[in-house]
């Protein structure tokens, strides 16, 4: 009874920090993580790697927080929607995401204090947000963790 009552407690502290960091992330850009690829419309492929299967959306929105993407890729493992990735440019829109992405989702881990990269928790999504000094290019990953840990090395 005891083991319960703490392995309760560890998953209530857990879930306290998670709810801590922020706002929960389900989906983006309107597509559900988890959701298969047959039930999405509009989507053309761009690049496949292995049973990794990226995807662009027509007559989708090119924008994300006011900044206009470069690139924007949907992943897709084993049919599964489980990556978004997008990158703008410029300091001011780095500026405008990071502000964005502490502002809903709490304090960032830094791993390597001389990059500007930082690691967000939203549930069951983590998002990554890097910024190059040299080409001006912030990129921003989204990943759904139930899906990716299939495919992600072990740590």
């Amino acid at each position: 009874m005891r083991r319960i009552a703490i392995f309760a407690f560890m998953m209530f502290l857990a879930a306290s920090t998670a709810l801590a960091q922020g706002k929960f992330v389900t989906d983006f850009k309107g597509i559900q993580f988890g959701k298969d690829l047959g039930e999405i419309e509009r989507m053309a492929p761009t690049e496949s790697r292995g049973e990794m299967k990226l995807y662009k959306r027509y007559a989708d929105d090119r924008t994300f927080q006011g900044q206009p993407l470069k690139e924007l890729h949907y992943g897709f493992y084993k049919n599964k929607f489980c990556l978004a990735m997008f990158s703008t440019q410029g300091p001011s829109a780095y500026t405008t995401l990071k502000a964005y992405f502490d502002t809903n989702y709490g304090p960032a881990r830094q791993p390597t204090v001389n990059v500007k990269r930082f690691d967000y928790t939203a549930g069951e999504v983590a998002i990554q947000l890097a910024y190059n000094d040299n080409t001006k290019i912030a990129e921003v990953s989204y990943l759904y963790l139930p899906i990716t840990r299939q495919f992600m090395p072990k740590q």
